[in-house]
């Protein structure tokens, strides 16, 4: 399976989606180096988004869509750490 790595900014807590995409990488290893030099007043997500493939994950009630299914993430949470 091919995936992507992206790099999302993170908005304050609230409904999907609260986040936007500001970089598209093939690697992880190229996604840490860029997300290294970005400014440290905002927190970030790195996803693999993979390729082909819908991701989509909906309300098992409402049948809404209200969010993203089966995705590695991790959270780098700078913001906090820069107001302290």
């Amino acid at each position: 399976m091919s995936t992507v790595w992206a790099i999302f900014v993170a908005e304050e807590m609230g409904r999907f989606p609260n986040f936007y995409p500001i970089a598209v990488y093939t690697t992880r290893e190229k996604a840490i180096e860029d997300l290294d030099g970005l400014p440290r007043d905002v927190n970030y997500q790195l996803l693999e988004l993979p390729l082909n493939q819908n991701f989509a994950y909906y309300h098992k009630k409402s049948g809404k869509l209200v969010g993203m299914d089966a995705i590695y993430h991790e959270h780098f949470h700078y913001k906090a750490n820069a107001e302290k």
